[in-house]
């Protein structure tokens, strides 16, 4: 299947993946990395920035073994043809699951916080179809998209600042007092968004300078690590010891931004700041499912699948994640080892295996 080779620039590939993986993780990780390493969550995107330069560096290094080519395609070649098919099937699979897992977040947040009159069916098909049109439009579409609204999805983040008055940073102390333990379990969850870095394997065909995506993807992947830090260092000396008891402490964060009488009630910020960040994200993962499964039944174009696809993923959101509190299990308690195992361990066999058959065929 031709893809749209040199129509994006690595820089594109940048601003796509800096909201599509901190759209959803500014609004859940402070939570659940606070349950587990208390006052040290802050460490937490640290730690959890090895494992996603470890994806990134093998997603490049699978692609400089097998130019111009998607994890679906060569893993064909690495591992013949019927374990490389079931490959791609595991991939489309994880790839169409994990969009309807972001749709039902994205859906549950705006409902239960904003639109609660709003059907949550609507909101989330209203997302999907435009998250669609942007897919079947290509990997063109959604990088110029990405360049307009990821500086819009930063803008609000500045807004938290006017906190400051407000902020103690004696929540801090004191630092690693429980030991490190703690600090590498709440890592657990973070490293798992890290390791979403490997979906720019489906776009690193589409570069038009191929060399340049190892630099702004650890570029990109480097501005998502400092953004939560900002984020945790906010949310825990504005609430402390209560950060791990709130659902959404970002959300928090901005109802208490108050400034001269004037400047109140901004999570309408927040609000805008993740349904952009959303579109990019779920387009982005929606990209990656339509692709893998035309690649894994070698059609000739992606186009006509997009629709149906959107719809099975809506069907998806809502049959495999019935309610908040299953979304919030597989977050917790799921998501930290499905993601890793699929988007790290998964390609680092891959890339394992065509180091030992190139290794063979240039001693041959």
């Amino acid at each position: 299947m031709k893809q749209d080779n040199g129509a994006i620039s690595a820089m594109q590939m940048a601003f796509m993946m800096y909201p599509t993986v901190l759209a959803s993780g500014f609004l859940a990780l402070p939570t659940i990395t606070a349950q587990y390493a208390f006052n040290d969550l802050w460490l937490t995107p640290i730690f959890a920035s090895f494992a996603g330069f470890l994806t990134l560096f093998i997603a490049l290094r699978l692609h400089k073994l097998y130019p111009g080519q998607t994890v679906i395609e060569y893993s064909v070649k690495i591992v013949g043809n019927i374990p490389g098919k079931l490959i791609g099937i595991v991939f489309f699979v994880y790839f169409i699951h994990e969009t309807g897992v972001i749709l039902r977040q994205y859906g549950d947040f705006v409902v239960g916080n904003f639109l609660f009159k709003t059907p949550i069916l609507i909101v989330m098909s209203s997302t999907m179809l435009l998250s669609a049109i942007a897919v079947r439009g290509g990997a063109e579409l959604l990088a110029r998209s990405a360049m307009i609204f990821t500086p819009l999805f930063i803008c609000p983040m500045l807004f938290l600042l006017m906190l400051i008055p407000d902020l103690d940073v004696q929540h801090l102390f004191p630092i690693l007092e429980r030991g490190l333990v703690p600090v590498l379990k709440g890592t657990l969850t973070p490293q798992a968004w890290a390791c979403e870095y490997f979906i720019v394997t489906f776009f690193l065909p589409c570069l038009s300078n191929p060399y340049n995506g190892g630099k702004w993807g650890a570029l990109s992947l480097t501005a998502v690590m400092i953004s939560m830090l900002y984020v945790d260092f906010l949310v825990l000396f504005l609430l402390g010891p209560d950060t791990g008891n709130k659902v959404y402490p970002i959300l928090t964060a901005f109802r208490y931004i108050s400034l001269a009488d004037f400047f109140e009630n901004m999570e309408a910020l927040l609000l805008a700041m993740w349904v952009v960040g959303n579109f990019i994200k779920i387009g982005v993962f929606f990209y990656a499912s339509v692709i893998s499964f035309t690649q894994c039944l070698n059609l000739s174009g992606y186009r006509f699948v997009v629709y149906p696809l959107a719809v099975w993923v809506v069907i998806f959101s809502i049959w495999d994640i019935p309610s908040f509190p299953h979304l919030a299990y597989y977050l917790e308690k799921l998501a930290e080892f499905e993601i890793p195992a699929v988007l790290t361990a998964l390609p680092l066999v891959l890339l394992i295996v065509a180091a030992i058959r190139h290794k063979f065929q240039q001693s041959a």
